[in-house]
C-alpha cells in the first residue's frame, strides 16, 4: 500500500501481523513508524521493542509472543536487519493476534521466504501535484499565502523530499510572518537540490541558452561542491536520457536504470528535446572528458564549465 493510504488503514483496524516500511523518503519512513507506535497505546514504553541489524531473532520472536500491557496491540520493529529470517517465517505462519511486527529499510533478498506474508508500505517520494497542493496547505496553516508557482518551486528546488520540504517550508513561513511566500523568495531562501540543478543544466543545454546553462554551472561550482562530483552527476544525467532515447517502448527502464519512476517520467519528457545523435555526440564528449579528469582532478572545474559551453552548440 501506499504511505498515503496507511493513516485509513490503521484508523480501520485492518491490520496484518507483519508490515515492511521501505522507500527514499525518510520522512514518510519516520512517519509510517510513529502511526504503527501510536497502535501501543499510553504505555509506548511496555509495549514497543525495537531491534536492530545485529538483533536476536530468538529475542524479537520473543516480544512478539508478548501479551501487550493495558493496549491492544504490542509493535516490535526490526531495522535494517539483512540476515535469514528463518524463525519470523515460522513465526508468521501462526503469528500472535495482539502483536506487529514492523521490519523498516531496503527490499534485500532475505525478505524472499516471508515477503507473500507481509504487507509492504511505500514510502517512496510522492508526486508533484500532491506535494504542491501539500506544500500550499502547510503555509496556509502557518498563517501564509502562497502561490502555486512557488509551491511547485520548493518542492522541485527540494527534490521532493518531504524532511527539507518540510523544513524549508517552516523556514520561508517564519520569514514572511503572514506575508505571501512567492517565487521570487524561494529562490532567494532555498538552496535547489544538486540533482535538480543538473537537470536545470540538461533543460538549458537542450534549447541552447547559453547564459543560463553557463549560470546554473557556475552556481554548482561554487557551493562547495566537489567538480569531479558535480561532474559524475552530469555524466549519469546525459547517459540516462541517451538509454531512455534509444529505448523509448521499454517498460522497465526504472529497473534497468535503477532509478524511480518519477526520474525517469522526468528524464523521458527532456529526452524528447534532444535527437538520440546529438545525445551520443554528448555521452561521447563526457566519457572523454572523464578521462581527462581522472588525471588531472585540478582541472576538472575549467573542464566541464568548457563541456558546458561546447555543448550547448552541438547541434
Amino acid at each position: 500500500m501506499k504511505f498515503l493510504d496507511l493513516k485509513k488503514h490503521i484508523i480501520e483496524r485492518k491490520l496484518k501481523p507483519c508490515y515492511l516500511v521501505t522507500g527514499d523518503d525518510a520522512f514518510m519512513m519516520k512517519k509510517a513508524t510513529e502511526m504503527f507506535a501510536k497502535l501501543a497505546g499510553n504505555y509506548s514504553d511496555l509495549n514497543v521493542t525495537r531491534y536492530k541489524n545485529d538483533a536476536s531473532l530468538t529475542e524479537v520472536v520473543s516480544s512478539l509472543n508478548s501479551l501487550p500491557f493495558l493496549a491492544d496491540y504490542r509493535i516490535v520493529f526490526l531495522e535494517n536487519y539483512i540476515a535469514k529470517l528463518d524463525l519470523i517465517k515460522d513465526y508468521l505462519e501462526s503469528p500472535n493476534p495482539t502483536s506487529i511486527l514492523v521490519i523498516v529499510g531496503s527490499v534485500t533478498s532475505n525478505l524472499s521466504p516471508i515477503i507473500a506474508k507481509i504487507e509492504t508500505v511505500d514510502c517512496n517520494r510522492l508526486d508533484e501535484a500532491y506535494l504542491t497542493n501539500w506544500v500550499g496547505g502547510k503555509i496556509n496553516k502557518g498563517g501564509c499565502e502562497t502561490t502555486r508557482e512557488a509551491a511547485a518551486l520548493i518542492v522541485n528546488y527540494c527534490n521532493r523530499d518531504m524532511n527539507r520540504i518540510s523544513s524549508e517550508v517552516d523556514k520561508l513561513v517564519s520569514y514572511c510572518n503572514g506575508k505571501t511566500v512567492t517565487a521570487e523568495i524561494v529562490d532567494a531562501l532555498v538552496s535547489p537540490d544538486l540533482e535538480f540543478k543538473v537537470f536545470e543544466l540538461g533543460e538549458a543545454i537542450a534549447n541552447k541558452k547559453n547564459d543560463s546553462a553557463i549560470k546554473l554551472i557556475d552556481k554548482m561550482l561554487q557551493n562547495n561542491n566537489a567538480p569531479v562530483m558535480v561532474f559524475g552527476l552530469i555524466f549519469q544525467h546525459f547517459r540516462r536520457l541517451l538509454y531512455i532515447s534509444l529505448n523509448p517502448q521499454s517498460d522497465t527502464l526504472a529497473s534497468d536504470l535503477k532509478v524511480k519512476e518519477y526520474a525517469v517520467k522526468m528524464a523521458m519528457k527532456q529526452a524528447t528535446k534532444y535527437s538520440p545523435k546529438r545525445l551520443k555526440t554528448i555521452v561521447d564528449k563526457l566519457n572523454a572528458l572523464d578521462t581527462t579528469i581522472k588525471g588531472n582532478s585540478t582541472y576538472a572545474k575549467t573542464a566541464i564549465t568548457a563541456f558546458v559551453c561546447e555543448t550547448v552548440l552541438i547541434g
